[in-house]
């Protein structure tokens, strides 16, 4: 009875086991497709050849985040222009309006660049917390196989335990 005891003890840790790694190899696609999504964005623009290279997964969110972070880079840059805009008057005094407008074309990229910047920031602190969230998760089944290991063995010392003592001994 025992010997059929640990033969199912044995095939379900096997079944567990391949769901661990099942879910293990999910989190780590998961956490190279947010390695692949961060390296494309890193720069704060994303090129047609990060769009090809983004991982399916990923594509989505990349879509998402080039129209909020141009968008979200205008409104800043409006905002922080026209507030700048008595100073801008005054060192402008000077200058044709040829040199305005190219002085305020330049000065507004500039505000645009930079909110461009602090929004890819943000996304880079979003993303460093979901791969530390996705690491915990994989070092905790990481040790959950370990054990698995362990108890399977176990398992089978006992199996093979159990096998000799069903073993019938001849005395000659």
């Amino acid at each position: 009875m025992s010997l059929l005891i640990f033969a199912y003890r044995k095939l379900d840790i096997i079944h567990r086991r391949n769901d661990l790694n099942y879910r293990l190899m999910k989190l780590t696609r998961k956490l190279e497709d947010l390695q692949q999504y961060s390296a494309n964005i890193a720069d704060g623009s994303i090129s047609m050849s990060d769009m090809m290279n983004t991982p399916s997964s990923m594509f989505g969110r990349q879509m998402m985040f080039m129209m909020y972070s141009h968008n979200a880079s205008i409104w800043g840059a409006q905002q922080n222009f026209g507030m700048m805009q008595p100073m801008l008057q005054m060192q402008m005094q000077q200058m044709d309006p040829n040199s305005q407008a190219m002085y305020q074309q330049w000065v507004f990229q500039n505000l645009y660049k930079q909110q461009r910047e602090m929004i890819g920031k943000q996304e880079e602190k979003l993303l460093n917390e979901q791969e530390k969230e996705i690491q915990k998760e994989k070092a905790k089944i990481e040790a959950q196989l370990k054990m698995l290991d362990q108890e399977y063995e176990s398992c089978k010392q006992g199996e093979d335990a159990a096998i000799k003592n069903m073993k019938p001994e001849y005395v000659a």
